[in-house]
C-alpha cells in the first residue's frame, strides 16, 4: 500500500471533529428535551395539586364562613326591606295568679305574700259593695282611742245605684263622685290631704273606662301610729254595655307596701264579656 498524503490526514481530522460536534449537539438536545419534559411534569403535578386544593377550599370554606356569619351577622335594612325578618328568641308568656270577680266581670293580678285574697269586709257600706279583692295589713293606727288595722287593698264590685250613670259619657263624673265618697268613708280617721295625680280615659279589654289616681298625704300620721306619710290610690269605672251596671275597681297602697303596686294592678285589669 502507498502512504497517505498530508491533505488526506487533514480531511480525516476535520471529519472526526465534525462528527464529535454533531454527537455533542445531539447529547445537548437530548438533555434539553429531558429537562423540558421533567419541568413540564413538575408543572403538571403542581397544577393538579393546586386544583385539588381549590376544590377542597370551595367545598369547605364557604360553609364554614356561612356558619360563622349566621352566628354573628345582623340583619340589614336591605334584608328587612325584602321581607327577610330577623329571627326572634321565643318568649314564654309569664302568667300570674288572678283575682276573678264574677259579679263585676273584672279580673286583676293577685300579688304574692303578704297579700291575701279578699277585700276587708268592714269596707262594705250602703254606697260600696265590694264582691272580690285582696289585701294586706300595712300597720296599725289609733283612731278615737282604738287601735285598728290599716290595709293596703285592691277591691272590685258593681257601681251602686246611689251613683247616677247614663252611659260612657258619665264615666269621668262618676269616677270623680266615687273618689269624693271614698275619702270620708275610708280616710277620715287620720288627718290628711288629697291630691289628684291623674284623671284620664282608658280602655279595659276594649271597654271604655275612666281612671283617677290620687295621693294621700298624712303630715301628722306618726302621732296616730302610721309608719308612712303617703299613700297612692286609684278608682277605675268601666262601662260594661247597655243594661249592665258599670264595674268599679278601687286600689289604695301605703308607701310602706310599695306604691308601684298600684300601676301593677291597673295594668293587669281585664273584663269578661
Amino acid at each position: 500500500m502507498g502512504t497517505p498524503s498530508p491533505g488526506w490526514d487533514s480531511l480525516v481530522r476535520q471529519a472526526s471533529v465534525a462528527t464529535r460536534r454533531r454527537k455533542r449537539r445531539r447529547r445537548q438536545r437530548r438533555m434539553l428535551w429531558l429537562l423540558t419534559a421533567a419541568t413540564t411534569a413538575v408543572l403538571v403535578v403542581i397544577a393538579v395539586f393546586i386544583m385539588d386544593i381549590s376544590k377542597v377550599s370551595t367545598k369547605v370554606r364557604p360553609a364554614a364562613l356561612s356558619a360563622s356569619a349566621r352566628t354573628v351577622s345582623h340583619p340589614t335594612a336591605s334584608a328587612t326591606a325584602h321581607g327577610v325578618k330577623p329571627a326572634r328568641h321565643s318568649r314564654h308568656a309569664v302568667t300570674y295568679p288572678q283575682v276573678t270577680d264574677v259579679s263585676s266581670g273584672l279580673s286583676y293580678r293577685m300579688l304574692g305574700a303578704p297579700w291575701r285574697s279578699g277585700c276587708p269586709s268592714n269596707l262594705n257600706t250602703p254606697a260600696f259593695d265590694w264582691t272580690a279583692g285582696e289585701n294586706t295589713v300595712a300597720g296599725h293606727v289609733s283612731i278615737g282611742g282604738s287601735v285598728i288595722d290599716w290595709h293596703g287593698l285592691a277591691c272590685s264590685g258593681q257601681l251602686q245605684q246611689q251613683f247616677p250613670y247614663g252611659g260612657p259619657a258619665d264615666l269621668e263624673s262618676t269616677a270623680m263622685s266615687l273618689v269624693s265618697a271614698l275619702d270620708p268613708a275610708y280616710y277620715a280617721g287620720v288627718q290628711h290631704t288629697r291630691l289628684t295625680e291623674n284623671s284620664s280615659a282608658m280602655q279595659v279589654s276594649g271597654h271604655q273606662a275612666w281612671k283617677i289616681e290620687f295621693a294621700m298625704n298624712y303630715s301628722d300620721g306618726a302621732s296616730q301610729g302610721l309608719t308612712w306619710s303617703t299613700e297612692l290610690g286609684a278608682v277605675v269605672v268601666v262601662d260594661r254595655g247597655a243594661g249592665q251596671f258599670p264595674a268599679v275597681f278601687y286600689v289604695s297602697v301605703p308607701a310602706s307596701l310599695g306604691t308601684q303596686n298600684v300601676a301593677t294592678f291597673l295594668s293587669s285589669l281585664r273584663i269578661s264579656g
